[in-house]
């Protein structure tokens, strides 16, 4: 459990509706913590919206639809479950962000917007070290009242690694079926080599059977 929230301004504000674009990326940070811990524990939102099917026949899909359907409507106790589990498997950035708030007042709440000057102290090596998508969600997960510029940027970068990451995974998707098509290419040589070698085995073997008996005809027509 992560004990000190960043800011309590998230309390009063739905963060998820700025972050509708980037819901999917929270959940699949945080996939299995809902298939085996929420999803059980919640009979109430279970019933609601998969009413009594089994849970290995859910897809992922279809629960995460479940879930930003509920966060965008203001569920707030989802909410903060959520934020609670993203936050605790992002550690080290929730520190670099406490140290760095701490040295502009230990106590987070009285802060009510930081200057630029600040925010770039705090989140300075942040996306260098840990990201510029969770450096960015983290902000606004936890409403670090950052002003619009410092947010703007933020959200700049965020999405300049984003569309760099779903270039990236296209490649590495495209290479992979080059792979693939090369492997089956190489097994498919590889078959007609051994099937070429058969029949050149089996051709040498009747060549030198049928010398053998074109030999032992020409013994016996000179004998007779």
């Amino acid at each position: 459990m992560i004990s000190k929230k960043i800011n309590q301004k998230w309390h009063m504000e739905n963060q998820f509706l700025s972050l509708q674009n980037w819901t999917q990326e929270i959940l699949t940070m945080i996939k299995k913590d809902i298939k085996t811990d929420h999803l059980p524990s919640d009979p109430v939102f279970y019933r609601t919206y998969f009413g009594n099917r089994p849970q290995n026949r859910l897809s992922t899909e279809e629960i995460f639809a479940a879930y930003e359907k509920e966060l965008l409507l203001g569920n707030q106790d989802l909410a903060d479950w959520v934020v609670n589990r993203w936050v605790f498997k992002h550690g080290d950035l929730y520190k670099h962000f406490a140290d760095g708030l701490s040295r502009v007042n230990p106590n987070f709440d009285e802060i009510k917007e930081l200057t630029v000057e600040e925010s770039n102290q705090i989140l300075k090596g942040a996306a260098e070290s840990f990201g510029a998508i969770p450096t960015y969600l983290f902000s606004l997960l936890n409403g670090v009242v950052f002003p619009k510029t410092v947010l703007d940027s933020l959200r700049k970068g965020a999405e300049e690694a984003k569309s760099a990451q779903i270039i990236q995974e296209k490649e590495d998707e495209e290479k992979q079926s080059l792979e693939k098509v090369l492997a089956a290419h190489k097994r498919e040589v590889a078959r007609l080599n051994d099937k070429i070698e058969g029949v050149q085995k089996k051709y040498t073997k009747d060549t030198e059977s049928l010398k053998k008996q074109i030999k032992s005809l020409q013994q016996k027509l000179v004998k007779c």
